[in-house]
C-alpha cells in the first residue's frame, strides 16, 4: 500500500497535463481565492503624483535651511485637489494624501510648525525629500504589480482597483461531481423510512469542495447496482473530477470501482496505509480525476482533506495545500498499531510559544458528531505505537487554533 504522502504525490503528478485548467475573465468579486492566470501590469504609476505622508506645510528645503525659517502661506492643498506651483519663499498647507505642489520638495508635519497668522514659522530645518511621497515609489509605470499564479486576496483586488483593473483573468473553477453511493441513502428532504439514512457526505463534501475554490455539483444518487453507478457515472462525463464516497470497500456490493473502469477510468491506486480512509481510491477518466472515498463521514473528509483538496487546488492554479503543518505535542497520549499512519482529529491551542493537538474523544469514523469542533489533524507515523503526552508530533493545521 502506498503512503500517504506519496499517495499524494502521485495524485499532482497525474494531473500535470490537466492543471491548471483553462482561464477566464471575472469581475474583481468574482475573482476573489482565485489564482491569476497572468500578472498584472502597473498602466500608470502608483503613487502617480508627489504627494503627502503628513498633515503639514510643503515648502521648498532651500528656503528653511536652519531652525526658525518664516514663510508666507500662499494656499492649502487637499487631497483630491491640483494645486498652483509654490511662489518663491512661500510655503502652503497640505494635507496626507494630497499632491505636493511643483516648486515644494520637502513637507514638514504640522507638530513642527508653529502658524503665526498668514505666516508659518518652522522650528526645525527643512529636509529635501522629508515626509514627500514620491512619484512611482509604489509601484512604477508598466512594473508587475500581480505575479501570475498568485492568489487573489482583499490587497490583491484593491490593488488591481487602484491599477483601473474591473476584470482580472483567472483560472477557472473546477467543476467536480459528488456521487453518493448506496442503498440505504435518501436527499435530506425526505424523512428516511427504516433502515434508510439523511445523505449528508454530499453536502459536507459540497462545503469542502467551496471552501477548496471549485464548484460542487450533487449528481443523482447511485443504488448498489450495475445499472445505477452506470447512469449515476453518465452524469458526470466532462466535469473536471469525480468524487464519490461509499462503495470502494471490499464487500460484495461495493461496486464503483469496477464501475469506473467500466466506463473507461483507469484506477492508479485503491488502498492507502492510513487510518482513517484506507480504502480510498484515485484514478483518470478521459481528462476528470476520479476520488473514490470511503463512505464514513469522518473517514470521507479526511482523505477529501489530503487528496483531493490539494488535487482542485493544483487544478485551480492554486499554490499548495492552503493548510500549514506545523510541530506540536500530544496534549494527551495516544496509542496505535503499527503499519498505518493515523489522521487524528484534535482541537489546536498554542500554550507558551507552543502548539498542542489534542484528539477528540471519538475518533470513531463513523460518527458525525466527531467531523466538527477540531481545527487540526494530528499526524501518528505509520512506524508509531506508543505515543507519551508531550511526544512531537505534526500537526495539519484546518483552522486558527483555539485561544487558550
Amino acid at each position: 500500500m502506498l503512503e500517504p504522502d506519496a499517495a499524494r504525490a502521485r495524485i499532482l503528478a497525474a494531473l500535470e497535463d490537466v492543471a491548471p485548467l483553462p482561464p477566464e475573465r471575472v469581475s474583481l468579486a468574482e475573482a476573489l481565492g482565485r489564482a491569476l492566470a497572468e500578472p498584472v501590469l502597473a498602466p500608470r504609476a502608483l503613487p502617480p503624483f508627489d504627494s503627502s505622508q503628513m498633515d503639514g506645510y510643503a515648502l521648498r528645503a532651500a528656503d528653511a535651511r536652519a531652525p526658525g525659517a518664516r514663510l508666507r502661506v500662499a494656499f492649502e492643498v487637499y487631497a483630491g485637489s491640483v494645486p498652483p506651483p509654490l511662489p518663491e519663499g512661500a510655503c502652503c498647507r497640505i494635507f496626507t494624501g494630497a499632491p505636493v505642489p511643483a516648486g515644494a520638495d520637502a513637507v514638514e508635519m504640522q507638530e513642527e510648525v508653529a502658524r503665526q497668522g498668514a505666516f508659518a514659522r518652522f522650528r526645525r530645518a527643512a529636509e529635501p525629500g522629508r515626509f514627500v511621497r514620491p512619484a512611482g515609489s509604489d509601484l512604477a509605470l508598466g512594473a508587475v504589480a500581480l505575479e501570475a499564479g498568485a492568489a487573489v486576496d482583499a490587497g490583491a483586488t484593491g490593488l488591481a482597483a487602484a491599477l483601473g483593473r474591473t476584470e482580472l483573468a483567472v483560472y477557472r473553477r473546477p467543476r467536480v461531481g459528488l456521487l453518493a453511493t448506496g442503498d440505504e441513502l435518501v436527499p435530506v428532504d425526505r424523512p428516511p423510512a427504516a433502515g434508510q439514512i439523511l445523505d449528508s457526505n454530499s453536502h459536507a463534501l459540497a462545503a469542502a469542495c467551496r471552501e477548496a475554490g471549485a464548484v460542487p455539483l450533487l449528481l443523482p444518487f447511485a443504488r448498489d447496482e450495475r445499472g445505477s453507478l452506470r447512469r449515476a457515472l453518465a452524469a458526470a462525463r466532462g466535469l473536471d473530477a469525480l468524487v464519490s464516497t461509499g462503495g470502494v470497500s471490499v464487500g460484495e456490493k461495493d461496486l464503483v470501482k469496477e464501475a469506473v473502469e467500466a466506463a473507461g477510468a483507469r484506477l492508479d491506486f485503491w488502498k492507502v496505509a492510513m487510518k482513517p480512509g484506507k480504502p480510498v481510491a484515485f484514478g483518470r477518466w478521459g481528462r476528470t480525476a476520479v476520488f473514490g472515498l470511503p463512505g464514513n463521514p469522518a473517514s470521507a473528509l479526511v482523505t477529501f482533506e489530503l487528496f483531493v483538496r490539494p488535487a482542485l487546488r493544483r487544478l485551480a492554479g492554486l499554490p499548495g495545500t492552503g493548510r500549514v503543518r506545523l510541530p506540536a505535542r500530544l496534549a494527551e497520549p495516544a496509542s496505535k498499531p503499527a503499519g498505518l499512519t493515523h489522521f487524528l482529529r484534535a482541537r489546536a491551542t498554542v500554550r507558551a510559544g507552543q502548539l498542542w493537538v489534542e484528539p477528540l474523544r471519538s475518533q470513531a469514523s463513523g460518527h458525525l458528531t466527531s467531523v466538527t469542533g477540531f481545527e487540526a489533524l494530528a499526524v501518528l507515523p505509520s512506524a508509531a505505537t506508543r505515543l507519551r503526552r508531550g511526544a512531537a508530533v505534526e500537526a495539519i493545521l484546518l483552522a486558527p487554533p483555539r485561544e487558550p
